[in-house]
């Protein structure tokens, strides 16, 4: 756990680094079993946080988050937990983004931590019915032929209200119905391998919305 000196009290910095330590146990102990032996890590994670960073990613294995969020408890540790811990192969963000936001609320609303709530405050248990409304309207669909398939949605990076967010609710959504359907360890062999037509259930996704 790094941080710019000054910037989190001695009391604040420990905390943070308790929430993250069991954030990464607790999301280790749900993709564990789905990893193939060259995907599990061999070391810690390496969280970086800083006033200097503007939106939290991760990158070869660094978790790096925005200061402010950190300091108000909204910074997306859990969701950057996954992408460190299941490497994405294949070109299919919305799987890995997807699979980021499901287990960001799976883990929250059933071992502890907090989600982030980036894009919506649904968590898994209101994300079809988030997906729905989003579906309503005209920037869903127009994200909607990205979700379930290959690439980014135009300005995925620069427009992150009528872009990123439809993106990542519907994605979200159709990630906790294939997890229903194919299940958990399935999903994240998806990930990492970047094998299996997921995207043949998007039909059903798509029923199923109504």
């Amino acid at each position: 756990m790094e941080f710019e000196a000054g910037d989190l009290n001695p009391g604040e910095a420990e905390a943070f680094a308790r929430l993250a330590d069991r954030g990464v146990a607790d999301v280790e102990s749900l993709v564990a079993s789905g990893l193939p032996a060259w995907a599990r890590r061999a070391g810690r994670i390496r969280f970086l946080v800083s006033s200097q960073i503007r939106i939290s990613r991760t990158k070869h294995g660094v978790v790096y988050l925005p200061l402010e969020r950190v300091k108000n408890s909204s910074a997306p540790y859990l969701h950057e937990t996954v992408h460190a811990l299941v490497p994405s192969r294949g070109n299919r963000t919305w799987l890995s983004e997807g699979l980021a936001c499901y287990l960001e609320s799976h883990v929250s609303e059933t071992l502890g931590g907090y989600d982030a709530h980036v894009f919506t405050q649904a968590g898994n248990g209101g994300i079809h019915a988030a997906a729905r409304r989003t579906l309503a309207g005209a920037p869903g669909r127009a994200v909607l032929p990205w979700v379930g398939g290959y690439g980014d949605p135009p300005r995925l990076e620069e427009d992150r209200s009528r872009v990123a967010r439809p993106f990542y609710v519907l994605s979200q959504s159709l990630t906790k119905h294939l997890v229903e359907v194919v299940g958990l360890e399935a999903m994240i062999r998806a990930v990492v391998t970047g094998r299996g037509d997921l995207g043949e259930w998007k039909r059903g996704w798509l029923a199923a919305l109504g």
